[in-house]
């Protein structure tokens, strides 16, 4: 396999395991959905523990708000943004678009068993095409 080609698993991967996760698919679609503004991880977290609950956001509190905040600082936004996909600021807890978002975003939207299926493919892998037909 060629260095780029390489680089390109490297990436598929990389992207793989970064939407395998619904918490993380979900600061996608946040963040996908107003990209010019930076979100807080506690507007993150507010709303991933309101969807989660099935509440509205002013009551996304307690324990079910600090199992997300957690689960944010500590592993899903130092994936995405391994990933490229969001830039973490840890220091001002500030989250905003990374180059990835537009392809995570695409891939989030249609759906788990396509990113897996898609992403477990490598197009390197597959044979080349070898299409001998003619028009009678």
């Amino acid at each position: 396999m060629s260095e780029s080609g390489a680089r390109e698993e490297d990436v598929l991967s990389t992207l793989h395991h970064a939407l395998r996760a619904a918490r993380r698919r979900t600061v996608i679609v946040i963040l996908a959905d107003d990209p010019d503004q930076p979100v807080s991880v506690r507007d993150l977290a507010k709303q991933i523990a309101a969807r989660e609950e099935n509440v509205p956001l002013a009551r996304a509190t307690g324990e079910p708000y600090r199992n997300a905040y957690n689960a944010l600082s500590q592993t899903h936004l130092p994936t995405l943004s391994d990933a490229d996909i969001i830039i973490y600021d840890s220091d001002r807890q500030v989250v905003t678009p990374g180059k990835q978002l537009s392809a995570a975003k695409m891939l989030v939207a249609l759906g788990p068993p396509v990113i897996h299926t898609l992403l477990q493919e490598s197009p390197f892998d597959s044979p080349p095409c070898d299409d001998q037909s003619t028009i009678e």
